[in-house]
């Protein structure tokens, strides 16, 4: 029967991480590309998507523009609607100039570039791009606010949305934390987790795929109070544009009563896209507050998070990448767990249902206020060798404002 169920527990986990990787390669095959532009020339059009702003510009030069409609030259006038990731701008070409104007109103931008010829104007629009640090400035600040796929800031898989969500989930160590009287931090002196989520966001026509590593270690000498390092990693995919990023957070989990909790985290996140021409590094800080309350074979929780996060300065290649933002942080959410679930195969297997709600206030963001909900699958006991283990199996729902919706598959291993 023990090999039975270990045979179990592997083909399950194997075919949990096979529909996570389908789904990851599945989404980067369909995911809209950030940048578009629908260059007309008289009653032409033609469409062009790029993953990346400098292949869009080289798509505008005139021979590639050619391909597409033949009757253009560097004579024609031609007009341009840009999409850059959710920035709407407008381009043209006056007939037998050589004169490059751009309007992004988003930014409060109107710009003309003038160069020996049409391929020269569009260089000096992506050197404008790249240098011109006010507009950079107001760039950074407009993608925040206008756009749902910015990696940094303004959407639930961004940088900063990511580092209060593990900020949260440290409210509660162990997903079994309540059921058991003689521990309420974590059943064992030194724990750490590991694992795999992966999940898709889908909002204003672009979404978003995100692969998440969190990494965890903690330690509770007598296992109420509690050390925390946690260090989750991200990939985040849209279209062919990859983006990474990733936090170190240290927290200090402070028993009240036997059934609540206080944890102050502070935090620090860098992230960074070649593909998206963006990069920024956040800190935070933060109180996270759980109490239990346990009814019959069940623990309810209520979680709540309050932090204040704020980018910092960043430097790469002469480019300052501040996004100068300042946003206090509010989640809340409810757990339902069972603590005497069924027993399955000589292994202990209970579940977990969540809801947890999040609003951000400062800084304007695209989505500042979005909810979750949760179910999970706990198995203990999943490695009798070891004095404590514990696998997490479950999926999430997300909803939230500008039609944002998302879903997730995650995988937690603790022991």
């Amino acid at each position: 029967m023990e090999a039975s169920m270990h045979k179990w527990v592997r083909k399950f986990s194997l075919t949990f991480l096979v529909l996570l990787c389908i789904a990851c390669f599945k989404s980067e095959l369909q995911a809209r590309n950030p940048y578009h532009a629908t260059v007309t020339v008289g009653p032409f059009s033609a469409v062009f998507s790029e993953s990346t702003i400098l292949n869009l510009i080289q798509d505008l030069q005139t021979d590639s523009i050619q391909r597409e409609i033949a009757i253009y030259d560097s004579n024609s006038p031609a007009s341009f609607n840009l999409n850059l990731r959710g920035l709407v701008g407008i381009a043209s070409y006056a007939a037998n100039s050589t004169t490059l104007t751009v309007q992004i109103p988003q930014t409060g931008t109107s710009q003309s570039f003038t160069g020996a010829t049409r391929e020269d104007s569009a260089k000096l629009f992506d050197e404008f791009l790249k240098n011109d640090r006010p507009f950079n400035k107001k760039f950074r600040k407009a993608y925040a606010k206008f756009t749902p796929i910015d990696p940094i800031a303004g959407n639930p898989n961004s940088l900063m949305a990511q580092m209060a969500q593990a900020d949260y989930l440290i409210g509660r160590l162990s997903p079994l934390s309540g059921c058991d009287c003689c521990w309420s931090a974590q059943p064992i002196t030194h724990q750490f987790q590991a694992g795999l989520y992966s999940g898709r966001g889908f909002s204003d026509g672009f979404d978003t795929t995100i692969v998440t590593i969190p990494l965890r270690y903690s330690y509770s000498p007598n296992r109420t109070w509690a050390l925390v390092l946690d260090a989750p990693q991200n990939y985040v995919v849209n279209g062919r544009a990859v983006s990474i990023d990733g936090s170190l957070g240290l927290g200090l989990r402070v028993p009240i009563t036997n059934n609540w909790s206080i944890t102050p985290i502070t935090r620090g996140g860098v992230g960074i896209s070649i593909d998206l021409s963006t990069g920024g590094i956040f800190a935070s800080t933060g109180v996270t507050s759980a109490i239990d309350y346990k009814i019959c074979k069940y623990v309810i929780t209520m979680t709540n998070y309050a932090g204040y996060c704020v980018s910092t300065p960043c430097h790469a290649g002469g480019i300052n990448f501040d996004y100068h933002l300042q946003n206090f942080v509010f989640k809340n959410g409810l757990a339902l767990n069972s603590c005497e679930g069924f027993d399955f195969c000589g292994r202990p297997l209970n579940f977990n249902l969540t809801f947890i709600d999040s609003a951000f206030t400062g800084s304007s963001l695209f989505i500042d206020h979005y909810d979750e909900v949760g179910a999970f699958l706990i198995m203990t006991r999943v490695n009798p060798c070891i004095k404590y283990d514990c696998l997490s199996l479950g999926a999430t729902y997300q909803f939230g404002k500008r039609g944002y919706k998302g879903y997730s598959l995650n995988l937690t291993y603790q022991f």
